[in-house]
């Protein structure tokens, strides 16, 4: 099933292997790593710490580039964010509010990664504050997309689809459940309460 969802990035990775991923993961790849995953799981062209160790490699590449363009070219840079608008002023909210959080876990929300590198790098955010949380975040970002094709395949590349593209209603449902869960827990506690209170 995945060689048919993915045939072309799978040839990729088959015929080019570890360059395939170095590259892919320059650009920012969660489907090329879940991919990997996969193939490292089927014991083909990979090996998981292999994997682990190209992907940190081009993704700590791929990051310094952005985040130097935007500190050394800053004019060019808010040209670029100027033609999204919306993504720029949801980083710099987000930057606002969370801070040095955002560098660790910006590659986990979909279509932000190079908006939210550009952002810290023409806010003068430090370099070596940037490399140690950067750094961070891409291994927990290897390891985490890596792991998930590694032991769960195409049901995994599917969910995660679905959740980079639809973030907000992920996180809508994520909040009604939670909310269901607390209503469910006072539930209890005031039953309990009642049958502690009743004559024996």
């Amino acid at each position: 099933m995945i060689l048919q969802l993915f045939s072309i990035p799978v040839f990729f990775l088959i015929k080019y292997g570890y360059l395939a991923l170095f590259l892919w993961s320059i650009l920012e790849g969660e489907i090329g790593l879940m991919l990997t995953g996969w193939l490292a799981s089927r014991g083909e062209v990979f090996t998981f710490e292999g994997a682990f160790a190209v992907a940190i490699a081009g993704a700590f590449l791929g990051d310094n580039t952005v985040y130097l363009f935007g500190r050394l070219f800053e004019h060019r840079a808010m040209a670029w964010l100027e033609r999204s608008r919306w993504k720029k002023e949801r980083v710099l909210a987000w930057f606002q509010k969370w801070g040095s959080s955002l560098i660790v876990f910006e590659r986990f929300i979909y279509g932000t990664h190079i908006p939210a590198l550009l952002t810290v790098g023409m806010s003068g955010y430090p370099y070596w504050k940037f490399l140690l949380y950067d750094i961070l975040g891409i291994v927990l970002w290897a390891a985490t997309f890596l792991s998930i094709g590694y032991h769960f395949g195409q049901k995994a590349v599917e969910l995660i689809l679905f959740a980079q593209k639809n973030l907000v209603l992920v996180l809508f449902l994520l909040g009604v459940f939670f909310l269901l869960f607390l209503a469910r827990q006072e539930e209890k506690d005031e039953e309990e309460n009642t049958n502690e209170g009743e004559p024996l």
